[in-house]
């Protein structure tokens, strides 16, 4: 039975010190006269008597911490003055195994005794969660609209446990146990801030919202009881402790590059042997590989599968030399060299396709909400409406979340700063609460459109979803390299507006929605600079890239304004070419950023490692870097120092494959799907099984002989630190969980939540007052009132850089050689973007718009048309 705080085992590590040296002493201590003999029998007589007494303690009904400290020590005072002495009568009986089972005894017993002192410690912290969780369950079975006041007391109680169990979360040996806590937690502050807005709407609609009201309460007590079960849970095992941050493609690919870097340095037989571990490795890569291949292009999917088959001809060949008559150690690193540059075009694949699936998710990330939302607005009546209508948006809904779950998950695995592993996980969990439950709520809207209580359930789930998918985007673009993602943007603007020229070539017209696409993803790589500034900070970045990145959402700007203008019905072609050149203004500023944003990444690791400049060459692969293993991964390692290895390739430039045959071997022939099907299938069983907290993990099925045995490889430690194309680096990881902005901001919403309890009744008039209007509204305006609330899709706004000089932009932005056709001016007039802050307004302004969509559809019964606005 281990102890779980760190103040106990304090306690207890130098009494165990203290007892295995006087088991040592014993064991090593020769038979001598009758006193010596019987010296022992008193004093194991002694220690049996002591542990006794601790049994006794650990067993008794004992509710009072300070009651049972207090007994601990006087037993053990008792002990140390104790002037006892027995017969010799035990003399004859005593022996060196007795002695060593009386002090191994005495010291299990003093640690049971100190494992009920620790129960009894957090006893007062269980019995207010537990009053919390009793209050909140019986809220959630009371339909009717709560009492300000009960929510109030409810978010003081929470406050108050807030600080003991953060103590005690800080106290905890285990790391697991610790980030459990602050990920349920954290969502107790979120489920309580969605509580509260429930409330406020229950009095402005005068009605109680039970399903929302029901989901809210259960959610909240799900948190309480995860975090009474860790209280109560023992201290999880190695295996336990580690899985989840060995459980991913970075992890994997880190531990399988160490195994074949070590394999050079042994013996032939060694590497025989190693090669069984290193193919359990390589099969963990496939199946992590296959899980996020699933979730991206097709493209992307095709270009995984050719690497795996790669690595799979690469490690035959290598197997096939090992195992040769006539073994030549040079012939042997030429093949491991080969396996590695294989397992690094693979790494560099499934790094560049999750960055694209990053640019496609949150270039656009509530385009699947909108279509599910904007449904309900349907012409159909009631009774002519199913369930089945929204099949398509639901999958397309499903799918948008499993994304989003995937390059979560993927950020937290490449990214040390526990402060933003958290947030994302936060996020993650959030968001797999509200999937089902929204769809749910939509779809019993959609069947029953005249419900308030349901169309006010859907807007408050909406939100919230909205606000969780935003906090996700904000906290990834603090994590992704901002030079690496530019070239994704710019390789995929590049493809775009080939078509388009292509479209123009042809005679074909060039669309609104083409150039939508570009700027759009313009719009993402634009937030993501500027979360990176704010991150890095301005002054340690240079003037010229700073208005670079000005001269880029300028150029955004025009060229919206343009396509707007310009592209209307039956445009001219030179009006849609004076479209694409602006489409391309935007290309050649990307292209002049992206070198230096490579600069701004390497100059930004210098400041955290305090390298000097010529160690970061694109030429220096290796560094010497003293580093504890429980920076990387928070896992055991024997102090060493570790090396840190930067990437070898970037987005656009990696070795060729190379593949080199040992000789006399068989010709390989061109490899197909079939054989990573395996993966494929355990990818999916992956992918499903993938939860953070709400969910119960899918358990798949899978045939015996195609079952892939995962997670076989024997536990080692990563010798190396390894650079990862994904993030920027930090080597200064924030190692703490700060929560001190979610108290300060539950201390606003009681202080909000008193204001409204005190103004109660003017509101319960205001709201009878509203709906009194909304009842008498006509059907259009009845509609009109319902999609504008139900399909309030907010955008974050692209936040502006905060140290940066607001003084007007001076110099004219850099004219482009392309520009032209038409009388399209060359250059953009900087007057009109004199103002840092007014061009950051229209940059903001036109991401809106780009959420904001008019569909028009005609009401079957009255004949009349109603707006549905996406906000």
């Amino acid at each position: 039975m281990s102890l779980k705080t760190k103040r106990m085992q304090k306690i207890l590590d130098p009494i165990e010190t203290q007892i295995n040296n006087l088991k040592h002493s014993i064991r090593n201590s020769k038979a001598g006269t009758s006193d010596v003999l019987n010296i022992k029998s008193v004093f194991c007589e002694q220690l049996r008597a002591l542990a006794e007494k601790f049994e006794n303690l650990s067993k008794d009904d004992i509710t009072d911490y300070q009651e049972m400290k207090t007994k601990i020590a006087n037993t053990v005072e008792e002990f140390c003055l104790s002037n006892e002495f027995v017969t010799n009568k035990l003399v004859e009986n005593i022996s060196g195994h007795i002695s060593e089972d009386a002090i191994g005894t005495l010291l299990d017993k003093f640690t049971m005794a100190l494992k009920a002192l620790e129960n009894l410690e957090c006893l007062p912290l269980k019995q207010r969660l537990q009053d919390c969780f009793d209050y909140v369950k019986e809220m959630g079975t009371v339909n009717e609209i709560e009492d300000f006041q009960n929510i109030k007391e409810l978010g003081t109680s929470i406050l108050e446990v807030l600080g003991p169990l953060q103590r005690y979360r800080k106290s905890l040996i285990s790391s697991l146990l610790s980030e459990k806590i602050a990920l349920y937690t954290c969502q107790i502050h979120t489920t309580f801030s969605i509580l509260v807005q429930l409330i406020q709407e229950q009095h402005k609609l005068n009605a109680s919202i039970y399903s929302c009201k029901k989901y809210i309460c259960e959610r909240m007590c799900l948190c309480f009881k995860l975090i009474l079960d860790v209280l109560d849970a023992s201290n999880p095992s190695p295996e336990e402790e580690s899985l989840e941050k060995e459980n991913h493609f970075v992890y994997r690919m880190d531990l399988v590059l160490d195994i074949v870097s070590e394999m050079s340095t042994k013996t032939q037989e060694q590497q025989v042997l190693e090669c069984t571990q290193l193919w359990l490795g390589i099969e963990d890569i496939f199946s992590h590989a296959m899980s996020i291949a699933q979730m991206c292009q097709p493209q992307s999917f095709e270009a995984i599968s050719a690497a795996c088959h790669s690595i799979i001809g690469e490690y035959e060949n290598l197997k096939s030399q090992l195992c040769s008559e006539t073994p030549d150690p040079s012939v042997n690193n030429l093949f491991l060299n080969t396996l590695t540059d294989a397992l690094y075009r693979l790494e560099r694949k499934v790094n560049v396709s999750v960055l694209t699936l990053v640019m496609e998710l949150f270039s656009d990330p509530f385009n699947a909400l909108r279509k599910l939302v904007m449904t309900c607005g349907s012409s159909l009546t009631a009774k002519k409406r199913s369930k089945s209508d929204l099949h398509n948006a639901i999958e397309d809904f499903d799918q948008l979340t499993d994304k989003a779950m995937q390059i979560g998950i993927f950020a937290n695995a490449c990214c040390r700063d526990i402060e933003r592993v958290n947030k994302i996980r936060n996020c993650l969990a959030g968001l797999e609460s509200l999937e089902n439950e929204l769809v749910a709520a939509i779809t019993a809207f959609y069947l029953h459109p005249d419900n308030k209580e349901l169309r006010a359930s859907v807007k408050l789930l909406t939100y919230q979803w909205q606000a969780e998918m935003n906090k996700l985007h904000n906290t990834v673009n603090l994590i992704i390299d901002s030079a690496a993602y530019c070239q994704v943007v710019l390789d995929e603007l590049q493809d775009r507006i080939r078509v388009m020229s292509d479209c123009l070539d042809n005679r074909e017209t060039v669309t609104q929605q083409q150039v939508q696409g570009i700027v759009l993803r313009a719009v993402s790589l634009s937030s993501q600079l500027t979360a990176t500034v704010n991150d890095i900070g301005s002054d340690n970045i240079d003037r010229q890239t700073i208005m670079m990145i000005r001269e880029l959402k300028a150029a955004i700007f025009e060229t919206d304004a343009s396509a707007k203008k310009l592209l209307v019905e039956n445009a001219t072609e030179p009006q849609q070419l004076r479209v694409i050149k602006r489409c391309e203004l935007i290309l050649n500023v990307i292209k002049r950023l992206q070198p230096a944003l490579v600069t701004v990444m390497n100059n930004s690791m210098l400041i955290s490692t305090n390298y000097g400049k010529a160690s970061m060459g694109q030429g220096d692969m290796v560094h010497d870097f003293s580093l504890s293993y429980s920076t990387m991964y928070s896992l055991p390692q024997d102090e060493k120092t570790l090396t840190y290895i930067r990437t070898p390739y970037t987005v656009q430039n990696y070795k060729p494959p190379l593949s080199i045959q040992p000789a006399n071997s068989v010709p390989r022939t061109q490899a197909d799907l079939s054989s990573l099907i395996p993966y494929i299938r355990t990818g999916r069983m992956i992918r499903m099984e993938q939860s953070i907290m709400y969910k119960t993990p899918q358990k798949v099925t899978m045939d015996t002989e195609d079952h892939i045995i995962t997670n076989k490889l024997k536990p080692r430690n990563l010798s190396n630190i390894r650079q990862h194309l994904f993030s920027r680096e930090s080597f200064a990881p924030q190692n703490e969980i700060n929560f001190s902005f979610e108290t300060m901001d539950l201390t606003d919403i009681l202080e909000k939540v008193t204001k409204l309890s005190e103004t109660l009744t003017s509101t319960l008039s205001k709201s009878c007052n509203t709906k009194m209007q909304y009842i008498n509204l006509s059907d259009e305006g009845n509609i009109r009132t319902l999609s504008a609330e139900l399909c309030n899709v907010r955008v974050s706004p692209i936040k502006s850089f905060k140290d940066l000089n607001k003084t007007a932009v001076k110099e004219k932005l850099e004219e482009s050689s392309i520009i032209g056709g038409g009388d399209a001016p060359s250059t953009i007039e900087t007057k009109d973007y004199e103002d840092e802050q007014r061009l950051e307004k229209k940059i903001e302004m036109l991401k809106k718009q780009y959420f904001c969509k008019y569909i028009n559809t005609n009401v079957i019964n009255n004949q009349k048309t109603c707006n549905f606005i996406t906000r």
